[in-house]
């Protein structure tokens, strides 16, 4: 696929990624705690995992003063809380964890003063509502930048597997070209084994006539031994000749199976580019979630 096709593919996903993405929504109800409904609101956090969620509100709402949040399962009270972008005073937050299907629900209620709790009407509704806002898009943020690093992560593996891949096609390479030389090397030897065989069998032949002529004698006698010394270096230069052809069997072998390597490799090599593309792809797709999350 060329690269300015993936391009063309990634714009199409991010804008569908963009569209797609779940909001941050915050609804007035009111909820039950121990024999009372206490009104508040729900806080939508999509993808998030309840525990993250519960133990960063926690922190949270426990920030800067030295009550702490009392716990009962999925259920949280803090009195005497100081949170002062959404009041000047000490206030009471009772809180609960929902998880429902794709998304976390924090529902809060908070007492700024005895029996009088925030709502939409209330003076402090935007701070609140802005810094339950803000919570949520932490941990919505927590959650795209998980999934952007775990993405970008895979990447890497599938880059560096494919550097490794390459690694490899050189080593074939340079395997055929040492063989080749190898086999130069082994022809030359044979070429000039050849060559003094050709000699050795003049030698030979000549030493074969002369000792038909020659009368019994130690004359005979040596150079019968010469003969007989020719002959034997003769018969280590067919061996050296027949060890060289069979080394040469053995470097073209070691060629054809390193051309068949090379092929299997670059076959490898397109198909993990191809899973790279479509990688770097997936990669945008979760750097645009981050992105719309981050301009909620």
């Amino acid at each position: 696929m060329k690269p300015h096709l993936y391009l063309f593919i990634g714009l199409l996903f991010s804008i569908s990624v963009a569209n797609a993405q779940k909001p941050i929504t915050l609804t007035e109800d009111s909820v039950k705690f121990g024999s009372r409904y206490f009104p508040g609101f729900w806080l939508t956090i999509p993808e998030a995992k309840p525990e993250t969620v519960k133990t960063n509100w926690i922190k949270a709402i426990q920030k800067g003063t030295k009550s702490k949040v009392s716990i009962d399962r999925n259920e949280m009270t803090l009195f005497g809380a100081i949170i002062r972008n959404v009041s000047e005073g000490s206030v009471n937050i009772m809180s609960k964890i929902d998880n429902a299907d794709s998304l976390i629900q924090l529902f809060v209620c908070v007492e700024s003063a005895r029996d009088f709790y925030i709502g939409k009407t209330s003076e402090e509704y935007d701070k609140l509502s802005a810094y339950l806002n803000k919570f949520a898009k932490d941990q919505y943020i927590i959650v795209a930048k998980d999934q952007l690093s775990l993405e970008e992560s895979s990447l890497k593996t599938l880059e560096k597997e494919l550097k490794s891949v390459r690694k490899s096609k050189m080593k074939f390479e340079k395997s055929i070209q040492s063989a080749k030389v190898d086999i130069t090397q082994q022809n030359d030897k044979i070429s000039g084994i050849n060559k003094e065989l050709e000699i050795l069998d003049i030698k030979i032949s000549n030493a074969s006539t002369l000792l038909s002529t020659m009368p019994d004698g130690d004359a005979k006698k040596a150079k019968k031994s010469e003969l007989k010394d020719l002959q034997k270096k003769k018969k280590t230069l067919l061996k050296n000749i027949n060890s060289a052809e069979n080394s040469i069997s053995k470097f073209k072998t070691s060629i054809s199976d390193n051309t068949k390597n090379i092929e299997l490799n670059n076959a490898t090599q397109k198909e993990m580019t191809d899973k790279i593309n479509k990688q770097k792809l997936s990669v945008a797709r979760f750097q645009q979630k981050l992105k719309t999350i981050e301009a909620y």
